[in-house]
């Protein structure tokens, strides 16, 4: 099962929650696949390890690694996860070993910017750097678009479906009895009431 397919990137000389993409001269982000195993949870790289090409420039300090949908320029990391950081500067390049790219995820679930969604092989927390969602083992961003970055934007219908069917998974399948809850009755939606 296909996890995640699009590109890794690095992240530079900051915290992985708000570190900006490295943009030396030679870096360019690598196309990269996902699979999940097992239960979904761990995921892991298609190839074992990913190098990058030979900076022509200075890329500064890199302190993580994202991944993205796109390798358009305006494309905003979907999560992003801390690795040792190292400086890469002219004629150097850089290698991500398959610690970094062996992840263990949440199993399913909508996660905000900021949210935990699991944690590499090497022990670093995979952050949310944007709205997402996790659905029978494969990664999507839970809104799409550039105006996820300004937290405004639309959802598709495939994306809502995704996220009431997150809901309905989620809710209890007897009355709780607190006269506030939403639960299923026989696959449908109830409110609880007290009597």
């Amino acid at each position: 099962m296909s996890f995640f397919k699009g590109y890794l990137g690095l992240l530079v000389s900051a915290p992985v929650s708000v570190a900006l993409e490295a943009t030396g001269a030679g870096y360019t982000r690598q196309s990269i696949a996902f699979t999940a195993t097992g239960d979904g949870r761990r995921t892991l790289s298609v190839s074992p390890s990913c190098s990058f090409g030979y900076a022509t420039a200075s890329w500064g300090l890199i302190t993580g690694l994202a991944l993205f949908v796109d390798n358009t320029a305006d494309a905003q990391p979907l999560i992003a996860w801390s690795v040792p950081p190292r400086s890469i500067a002219t004629g150097q390049t850089y290698s991500v070993s398959s610690d970094a790219l062996s992840l263990l995820m949440q199993t399913d679930g909508f996660f905000s910017s900021g949210d935990r969604v699991g944690m590499s092989d090497s022990g670093a927390e995979i952050i949310a750097r944007q709205p997402v969602a996790i659905s029978h083992g494969i990664l999507t961003a839970a809104v799409g678009g550039s105006a996820a970055a300004s937290g405004e934007g639309s959802v598709t219908i495939s994306q809502l479906n995704l996220t009431l069917s997150q809901l309905l998974q989620g809710l209890p399948t007897t009355d709780p009895g607190d006269g506030t809850s939403l639960w299923l009755n026989a696959n449908l939606l109830a409110l609880s009431t007290k009597s």
